[in-house]
This record gives C-alpha cells, structure tokens and sequence, in this order.
C-alpha cells in the first residue's frame, strides 16, 4: 500500500517503503520485532472491549461530558491501533503468521464487594491512570529511539492517543479527589499495581537484541524494565500524590516493583 490514509490511521504511513526495509532484517530480528507488535495487536484489541465496558459504566453512574467522550471514543482509537499494530506485525512475518483480527474480551477485575461508583473509578485508574499512562511513556522513548521515518510516524499513530487515554483518567481522578469520593481506592490499588506493572516487567531480559531493531520500534528489554520503573516512579507515583491518594497501603507493593 502507499502512504495515504486509511481508516486504520489518521497519518499517512509509508507501509510500502516499511514493508521492503523490514525485508533487510535478519530473519531473526524480524521474528522479534514481529512477535512483540503481534502481542501489541492481541492487547490493543482487548482495549476495546475494556473501553465498552468503562464507557457504560461512567454512562451508568455519570460523569462530565468531555470524560465521557473521551473514554468512549477511546474504543474506536483502540481499533485503528489493533490494525496498525497488525500491519507492523505482517510486515515482519508475513500474512500467514498474523490473525486478520483477534477475537475476545478482556478479563477486567469487577470488585464485587464494592458499588458501582466505586467500581467506575478503580476502572479508570487501573485502566487509564496506570495502563495507558504506562504505554504512553513506553512509546515516548519508543520514538526517541526510533530511527526509521515510517516507524516513527507508527509510534505517532498511537502515541497521540495513548496520551489522550491517560490524562482523561487523571482527569476524572481529580474530579472524583475534590468530590472526596475515593472510598476504596488506597486499599485496591496495590492489586492494581502489581497487576499492571507486575505484568509488565515479568520476563525481560530473556531475548537477544541489537541496535538496528530499536528502528523498527522495538525497545530492548534492560530499556523496558527501566522505562516501566521511570513511569512509576516520576509519573504515576506523584500523580497520586497530588491528588492526596493514599498510598500507604501500597508502600510494599511499590517497593518491590521498584527495585533495580
């Protein structure tokens, strides 16, 4: 295909001129890059179905206009981002190694014990203050690092919007911290914690790298480990403390996940 737009995109991506660089990969390296934008694909998908459900419950419970829009438009951003994520995928292993599309929903923890106020706000957090923000520093340096034009202008595809995904959860945040509706949220957010950033630095270190594929938007793992722990540390952490989340309970749980 060319560079003009798709409804995958809103840029206009050399896939082209993407498709035959990847080509010059070693088989490899290829393997790598192509697996980790595959899994990307698997997870932008379950996005989806995480935004649907936050989108009805914040229609359920009632929040301000703009949070509304933005959470809910976020499942369609989430669509386009499963197709370029997919393309990436395919120009790296080819057709027959990359599912034309995933199928499936989430599995996002409902807090039985809790009311539906409540369980709208941990969603938020656990979704959009941690997760989104986390990807949005990820493909902040993922950029940085990105030599290659057309890759660059991927990672803008998808950074433009992850960005969006994160300040409209610290957004509703603050809005839920000056109504002094927070009731819960200090003792589930150490779950919330581990799931996220647990999750995300389990089992790095284990694959060879070089520095050619950080080009093509891959970031080496001893890279990742330390861009999770920076978003944690320099972002999420003093978030939650402008806003006077109580983050005592969570003390060990951050502890651990910020070890070096």
């Amino acid at each position: 295909m060319t560079g003009e737009r798709t409804s995958a995109t809103r840029r206009p991506i050399a896939w082209a001129a993407f498709e035959e660089a990847a080509r010059s990969l070693p088989d490899g390296s290829r393997a790598v890059i192509g697996g980790t934008w595959r899994e990307r694909m698997r997870q932008e998908h379950l996005a989806v179905g995480a935004f649907a459900q936050l989108t009805q419950e914040l229609a359920q419970i009632g929040c301000e206009g703009a949070v509304l829009e933005l959470v809910a438009r976020a499942s369609s951003d989430e669509v386009r981002h499963a197709e370029i994520c997919r393309r990436v995928a395919t120009a790296m292993l080819g057709e027959g190694d990359v599912p034309r599309a995933w199928r499936g929903l989430p599995k996002i923890p409902m807090h039985p014990r809790h009311d539906a106020p409540s369980r709208a706000l941990f969603h938020v957090v656990e979704m959009c203050c941690l997760s989104e923000t986390l990807t949005g520093v990820f493909f902040t340096e993922m950029h940085a690092r990105a030599t290659f034009q057309p890759t660059r202008t991927v990672v803008e595809s998808l950074l433009e919007d992850e960005i969006d995904h994160g300040r409209v959860g610290w957004a509703y945040l603050a809005t839920r911290a000056r109504a002094r509706s927070l009731e819960g949220l200090a003792q589930a957010l150490p779950e919330m914690l581990a799931r996220t950033f647990g999750r995300a630095l389990q089992g790095l270190g284990r694959v060879e790298d070089d520095d050619a594929m950080e080009a093509f938007g891959y970031v080496r793992d001893g890279a990742c480990a330390a861009i999770f722990r920076r978003a944690l540390r320099d972002v999420v952490i003093p978030g939650f403390e402008t806003l006077s989340v109580d983050l005592a309970p969570s003390r060990e749980t951050l502890a651990k996940l910020l070890e070096a």
